[in-house]
């Protein structure tokens, strides 16, 4: 059985989420994501939504096996032992670090082809509509 994982934040999931985690469990058999821990969450005000919040709406998906929730992309990679890793087109390469471990491991890196679209970019929308 090959599997898949995705891993992010995930915060206030949205139809770009959506395209990717479908495009992600179509590479193999089973899909972990890995959900980014809220104290591990790189930007200022976030995330919206805490981590079992966002855990519990990824994992309701159809495509989806299962979620974790970790640290981060190491974190997850040790603990799921992956065959593919997945991430957005919208990212040029795994952290140098992270693309070394997977190599290491035999993990291989793939990247998804669905139109990106960036929950900072609609919350920043949003604001501009709102009048904020």
């Amino acid at each position: 059985m090959k599997v898949v994982m995705a891993n992010g934040c995930f915060d206030l999931f949205h139809y770009g989420h959506l395209l990717h985690l479908m495009a992600a469990r179509d590479m193999g058999e089973f899909l972990v994501v890995s959900i980014t821990a809220d104290s591990c969450v790189n930007k200022p005000g976030r995330p919206i939504l805490d981590q079992e919040k966002r855990a519990r709406m990824v994992g309701e998906l159809k495509c989806v096996d299962e979620v974790i929730i970790v640290t981060g992309m190491r974190d997850a990679l040790r603990r799921v032992k992956p065959d593919i890793v997945v991430k957005g087109r919208d990212y040029d390469a795994l952290d140098p670090g992270d693309a070394n471990y997977c190599r290491r491991h035999g993990i291989e890196i793939r990247f998804t082809d669905t139109p990106k679209f960036s929950t900072t970019a609609m919350i920043d929308e949003a604001r501009r509509r709102s009048g904020l």
